[in-house]
């Protein structure tokens, strides 16, 4: 096990492993911020997973195949705002209600224009390039680690950093978070509670269309019927961990690119049950959620104990 931590490859897996749950966090850590909790994730990334193919497939671009992607996660999480923040309807159901529609629809669609079920390694997609950083790659060891990711997995960490500044040094995003905290308090302020919802409901969008064309069109090379596979939903309890921060929703998302790099090592290496195996990324996750929450309660309880003590001071 250590001669696997020692190894390049195992943490180059990591990062690599961690780009499609680390751009879903990131579209959940915006929800969260913006006072909504967002169920669709999960189907908006498989939708625009298969459309993202679909469009680079017919037009053969692969710009045209990834504006067709971003444009199929904003329309849905649009789509969803319409429903949930207009008609009013409840948040949770409108989401089951996209990730139904993605489960069904995606495989209805596959199967009308590539006559499989499974696949669309029929259609000649294109797919996002891997990319050499070139003083980055001559260093020893960290080169070997951070160079020559997929364009997406360098555009995540990108994003990392933009939503951070956005929420936290920016006017638009400090009234996103006003209206998450208390919606009546923004609208007083002259704040617009839907529009900044829509605005949020755009951003989600546009990540979990990469999150999405990142399994399609990048760590593979074509769509596979839900390939997403619970990636949005692990997204969820990932922002629980994060509590909507983007740089702990980094870290956080570094953990289960550990596990599952971890699980696909002992799949090669190890006599255990396979499908024991597999699970235990989410396993992990679960005690990890588990213990910080266990953290907080106690952080939380020790604030309540001291502050009598400085209120009387």
């Amino acid at each position: 096990m250590f001669s696997i931590l020692g190894s390049t490859a195992f943490w180059f897996q990591v990062l690599a492993s961690t780009t499609p749950v680390l751009l879903a966090t990131i579209s959940a850590n915006i929800m969260t911020q913006s006072g909504i909790f967002n169920l669709g994730i999960e189907g908006t990334m498989l939708i625009c997973a298969l459309v993202g193919v679909l469009g680079s497939a017919f037009s053969q671009s692969l710009i045209v195949g990834m504006c067709c992607g971003i444009a199929a996660g904003v329309f849905i999480s649009f789509v969803l705002g319409y429903f949930a923040l207009i008609l009013k309807g409840p948040m949770n159901a409108c989401g089951v209600a996209i990730n139904l529609l993605a489960t069904g629809g995606t495989v209805f669609v596959l199967t009308t224009l590539t006559g499989s079920k499974v696949t669309s390694s029929a259609l000649p997609s294109l797919t996002f390039p891997s990319i050499r950083l070139f003083l980055l790659d001559r260093i020893p060891v960290v080169g070997e680690i951070l160079s020559g990711h997929n364009f997406i997995t360098y555009l995540s960490w990108i994003f990392v950093v933009l939503t951070w500044i956005f929420l936290y040094r920016t006017k638009i995003g400090r009234n996103l978070r006003a209206v998450g905290e208390n919606e009546e308090a923004a609208r007083s302020a002259g704040i617009s509670v839907n529009g900044m919802k829509f605005f949020a409901m755009g951003l989600c969008g546009l990540y979990c269309a990469f999150g999405g064309m990142y399994l399609s069109m990048g760590s593979l090379k074509s769509f596979t019927a839900g390939m997403t596979a619970g990636r949005g939903y692990l997204a969820l309890a990932l922002d629980s961990m994060s509590r909507g921060n983007p740089a702990l929703g980094f870290a956080s998302s570094l953990l289960y690119g550990f596990s599952v790099s971890t699980t696909v090592y002992l799949q090669m290496y190890s006599d255990l049950d396979i499908k024991l195996i597999s699970a235990l990324p989410y396993v992990f996750i679960i005690v990890v959620l588990f213990i910080v929450q266990m953290i907080k309660r106690g952080l939380d309880k020790r604030r309540l104990r001291i502050l009598p003590e400085r209120i009387k001071k």
